[in-house]
């Protein structure tokens, strides 16, 4: 069996629209379960389930970018496609599951924490179990059939949430997110193959795989790149900070990262598929590049000039222990602003058969990024937690920033030969929405009194800058005028 083919307008509206309702309600699920666990949970222990899920993050990033990406971006793809990129990806999952198991002892003691090692091991069998949905998930995406799973992966975020829930209310620590982990992998797993009905077969994949290889390459150095440059704060840090201030740091990107999903994530998960089969048509290619772009700024720059206005009472909320983490989780808001154009951006050179791009840049920036965090860490390492973690978090800023307008200016201009005015242009109302829901909200939490309830005053700083986002969105962009009439008139 092939696939191949262009999708219609309305296929892709609606794997949008499917795509945003399983991002965003893992966004809601997600964010409750966090946010109720880390009052339970102090940021040590936080700190040490961060530094453990580095190397499952990394695991997870090589099988959802190798083979699974190549399946997705391939043109005409066969079922022997699909069988070899799932033997592959189990394989690969396999020996990295090994070599964390392995390498547990040793990260744990460049850590300085010895519990480390055990939480390591604990979650070496989520590496594999993530793996056996990876591609049933990309067959779902290549054929934007986001529909049949999304109620079902929204379930077991919640049943994985309230047992990890209950782990922390029961004091378990670091073990609450690790019973968190494993369930959301297990139920994931046995979810996805529920809804597809393809099945892998053994035998007579060396010819497929040979078709997904040179792709498959590039993606993996391109997301390693990334995953270096991103991580490089956990990868270094430990040698410097305690499990405390990687906690509080780790806190405030899982926050921002969540926003990202949403936002970015939604589109993420079909812009691929989507612009693979308009490369062959240049202005179509950038019209649809620049609606992704658009639709994702909406989204994100209001969600983050809001989330940066709240970040003192939200900590607050949560727990005194938390607030040392306020100024980082705002810069990180700012980075996350920048790095958004660029995450759009990496499916559609995914899509234009570039890969090895993002890899250069990726490398790039994580080589600078190493010789930043190093640098703070040597500078930071006997500052107060007040000030080792904005300290962090502006060096991420300052890297990430910088690489990020590189990568902007080679993808548009020397890859997909596009004018950064048709693609980048309209998202300007949604930032300057952001930026003014940031400034109202930090003037009204200036101006309450003190003693004011931590709750009320979250709820009233939080409902301005809701507001003012609107409100300035509203006027300024067209698309998202006609999106607040059309809910006024359904209300």
């Amino acid at each position: 069996m092939s696939e191949a083919g262009p999708h219609s307008s309305g296929t892709v509206r609606r794997a949008v629209v499917w795509s945003y309702v399983l991002t965003g309600g893992n966004f809601a699920v997600t964010g409750i379960v966090t946010f109720v666990m880390a009052a339970f949970v102090p940021p040590a222990e936080f700190g040490v389930m961060a530094l453990a899920l580095v190397w499952v993050t990394f695991a997870q990033m090589l099988m959802q970018h190798g083979p699974a990406q190549a399946v997705v971006q391939r043109e005409d793809v066969t079922d022997r496609h699909f069988d070899a990129a799932f033997w592959s990806t189990l394989g690969l999952a396999t020996v990295f599951a090994g070599l964390l198991s392995a390498i547990a002892p040793l990260w744990a003691r460049w850590n300085d924490t010895p519990q480390l090692a055990y939480v390591c091991w604990a979650l070496a069998p989520v590496i594999v179990l993530n793996a056996l949905g990876i591609i049933p998930d990309a067959i779902l995406r290549r054929r934007m059939d986001l529909k049949r799973i999304s109620l079902r992966v929204l379930t077991v975020a919640l049943i994985s949430g309230v047992l990890g829930i209950g782990a922390a209310v029961a004091g378990l620590g670091v073990w609450a997110y690790a019973i968190q982990q494993l369930t959301m992998s297990a139920l994931t797993a046995a979810v996805v193959w529920t809804v597809t009905d393809w099945r892998p077969r053994l035998g007579g994949i060396a010819p497929a795989l040979r078709d997904l290889r040179r792709f498959s390459l590039h993606s993996l150095s391109e997301v390693t790149a990334f995953f270096v440059s991103s991580r490089i704060d956990a990868l270094v840090m430990g040698a410097f900070f305690g499990p405390a201030a990687i906690g509080l740091y780790r806190f405030a990107v899982r926050i921002v990262e969540m926003v990202n999903s949403v936002a970015a994530g939604g589109i993420g998960q079909v812009s691929l598929s989507d612009l693979s089969r308009l490369t062959a048509d240049r202005a179509a290619f950038g019209r649809r590049l620049g609606q992704f772009v658009h639709a994702a700024a909406m989204l994100m720059y209001p969600a983050l000039g809001i989330l940066a206005a709240t970040a003192g009472p939200l900590l607050r909320l949560i727990g005194e222990e938390w607030v040392p983490a306020a100024e980082a989780l705002r810069v990180l808001c700012a980075a996350g602003a920048i790095t958004m154009i660029g995450s759009i951006l990496t499916p559609a050179v995914q899509a234009a058969g570039r890969p090895g791009v993002g890899a250069v840049i990726g490398w790039v920036e994580a080589v600078v990024a190493a010789a930043s965090i190093v640098t703070v860490g040597v500078l930071m390492a006997e500052a107060p937690l007040s000030a080792q973690v904005p300290a962090i978090a502006w060096t991420v800023f300052a890297v990430q920033g910088s690489m990020t307008a590189l990568y902007v200016w080679v993808a548009l201009y020397r890859v997909l030969r596009l004018r950064a005015r048709t693609v980048l242009l309209p998202s300007l109302p949604a930032f300057l929405a952001g930026l003014a829901a940031l400034g109202a909200g930090l003037l009204v939490e200036s101006l309450l009194p003190a003693g004011f309830a931590v709750f009320w005053g979250l709820v009233v700083t939080g409902c301005v800058a809701v507001v003012v986002a609107v409100g300035v969105l509203a006027g300024l962009d067209g698309r998202a005028r006609g999106l607040v009439r059309s809910l006024l008139r359904r209300g």
